[in-house]
């Protein structure tokens, strides 16, 4: 791989057509810019320089590199300069990545709130699975992560907010005649509204925490992997769903389905939010991170 350093010495080597001068140039010693260069050479497998007469000039192999290497500076150089300018200041980006339960319930109204009152910021959020979005946390491609306690990636700063529940819906229909007695069977006999075919994480658990135990079968109606729609596929009368309680408490279709038991959510587990160490000291990051952990439970079914 080649270093950053050694980028910057062929430009200085370039630039001044001398090793000495450059060595001037980047207050180190000649030897240390012939050693440099003569290291990168060996990386690229091919020579950089060669003599005219009192210069160095570039070989053509030379010349790509350097026009790579220039534009590489120059845009690192950029980069930092836009990074200080920002950073005591509510500008720049600010990247937040979650699953889409959270995102669509919680994380983008706060954020679409958020964003109206500082104009000069541009806010990123990212929906997704919970393994790509570690992914892009861990190369620095987002800022802020907010992931159930199981999902968490195993670096960066973690704070809790507030624990998942779920609850158990069904469409307002007399085909539909829960009752407080009714056996696990009974329950996996009704049809079904799914996040995924057969193996849904939150209704598996519901059965689990309520019977004791999971179905042998489930009677699958309609799957989709999008808690919104499948309220909106409970309220045609699809079949009965669980979801979780915020997205419940917060959905149009609120008032459209039944809630089975409300005094007997499931708890989902805790989620977090996580952001790099130190990075709260540019003020859009302290600031976004404020904004995130003013409400005490976001998973509530009103915020």
């Amino acid at each position: 791989m080649i270093e950053t350093s050694q980028l910057q010495t062929l430009v200085a080597v370039a630039k001044a057509k001398s090793f000495s001068r450059a060595a001037e140039d980047l207050h180190v010693t000649q030897s240390a810019i012939s050693q440099s260069i003569k290291n990168l050479e060996i990386k690229v497998g091919v020579k950089l320089f060669k003599r005219s007469g009192k210069k160095v000039v570039l070989t053509p192999e030379g010349e790509k590199l350097y026009g790579l290497g220039s534009n590489f500076l120059m845009q690192m150089d950029d980069t930092l300069d836009e990074i200080l300018f920002d950073r005591d200041t509510m500008s720049g980006k600010v990247r937040l990545g979650t699953l889409t339960g959270i995102g669509k319930s919680w994380v983008a109204p706060i954020m679409l709130n958020y964003t109206e009152k500082h104009p000069k910021l541009t806010v990123s959020i990212t929906l997704g699975f919970s393994e790509d979005l570690v992914r892009d946390f861990e190369n620095y491609r987002l800022d802020f992560l907010i992931l159930p306690e199981d999902a968490l990636p195993t670096v960066g700063e973690k704070i809790l907010l507030g624990e998942e529940r779920s609850t158990l819906v069904y469409p307002d229909s007399e085909d539909f005649k829960l009752h407080d007695d009714m056996t696990l069977e009974e329950l996996a006999s009704y049809p079904t509204v799914l996040f995924e075919d057969e193996g849904d994480h939150l209704y598996l658990k519901w059965c689990k925490d309520r019977f004791g135990r999971t179905p042998k079968k489930i009677n699958s109606r309609y799957v989709i992997n999008s808690h919104g729609n499948m309220l909106q596929a409970v309220q045609r009368g699809f079949g009965v769903a669980v979801v979780p309680k915020h997205v419940f408490g917060r959905s149009y279709y609120k008032n459209k389905v039944k809630e089975f038991c409300s005094d007997q959510e499931v708890t989902n587990g805790k989620f977090f939010l996580v952001y790099h160490k130190n990075s709260e000291q540019l003020m859009r990051i302290k600031s976004t991170l404020d904004e995130l952990i003013s409400v005490k439970n976001p998973f509530t079914d009103s915020n």
